[in-house]
């Protein structure tokens, strides 16, 4: 028997390498459990939001049609709500749109910390 192969016994090399692969293995598939985690609980959140969202946008043209028709009573006319209604959001599309930039930018600083919070 050759020194090389009594120390190998003695130090039991084979079968720390195994036990080291075998460690490196079980952290992967955890790393990989935890992402799947992560998106999972994002995806999740993504989805509840988007029907929060619509629900929302249906109360609001409801809301909206509501008020429309009131208008039209208050004024005893068949188009005046609808109209004024427009112009509102007509004005608010305007002011929207010349500061498309500034709400880029605060869009993508809400994304950015909510993605460093996740720890994504």
């Amino acid at each position: 028997m050759s020194i090389k192969s009594s120390i190998s016994d003695y130090f039991k090399i084979d079968e720390l390498k195994e036990n080291l692969i075998k460690l490196i293995e079980a952290k992967f598939e955890l790393k990989k459990l935890e992402v799947q985690e992560k998106i999972e609980g994002l995806i999740s959140k993504l989805v509840v939001k988007i029907m929060m969202g619509v629900f929302l946008v249906m109360i609001f043209l409801l809301l909206n049609m509501l008020l429309a028709v009131g208008i039209n009573y208050l004024t005893n006319s068949i188009w005046a709500g609808y109209a004024i209604l427009m112009t509102v959001y007509l004005i608010l599309w305007f002011i929207f749109n010349s500061q498309k930039a500034k709400v880029e930018a605060i869009i993508k600083t809400k994304i950015a910390e909510a993605l460093d919070e996740s720890g994504v």
